[in-house]
């Protein structure tokens, strides 16, 4: 009986069982966009699990985010994601007509081709970004 007891125990931990959460880790990194920093914006982690919460991050002025499932600081599920990230700028407040400051491909996890892999302990995933070279004819 102790044995088995013992197991259940074992199980739920590795698991994270406890609340009924899946197990979380803390993420951070920072956002590069054509060598600088981007100022503003979200990350987005999609858990390639099924039935996986998703996780996003804020971008602070000097490009850092940190990332948040379920409370500040919490991180993000373990194991792999699709990550997407947006940016935004709304010149002026009074015509609320946003413009992208990123390349469309980045703010879908489809089309992004960014990936993170989240594992016990602290992790630091930084995202380096290029704009979209245009073809001359």
């Amino acid at each position: 009986m102790f044995r088995v007891l013992s197991l259940v125990v074992g199980l739920c931990l590795v698991a994270g069982c406890g609340d009924g959460r899946p197990q979380t880790a803390p993420v951070s990194g920072k956002v590069i966009y054509n060598g600088e920093p981007l100022k503003t914006g979200t990350v987005m982690f999609l858990s390639n699990t099924p039935n996986m919460p998703y996780a996003t991050g804020e971008i602070g002025p000097d490009g850092v985010y940190k990332m948040k499932t379920f409370e500040d600081g919490d991180g993000a599920v373990l194991g792999s994601h699709r990550v997407s990230i947006s940016a935004v700028e709304v010149p002026n407040p009074a015509v609320p007509e946003a413009r992208s400051l990123l390349p469309s491909k980045y703010s879908t996890d489809a089309t992004s081709g960014l990936t993170a892999e989240v594992k016990e302990g602290e992790n630091v995933i930084d995202f380096t970004l290029e704009a979209e070279k245009t073809r001359r004819k």
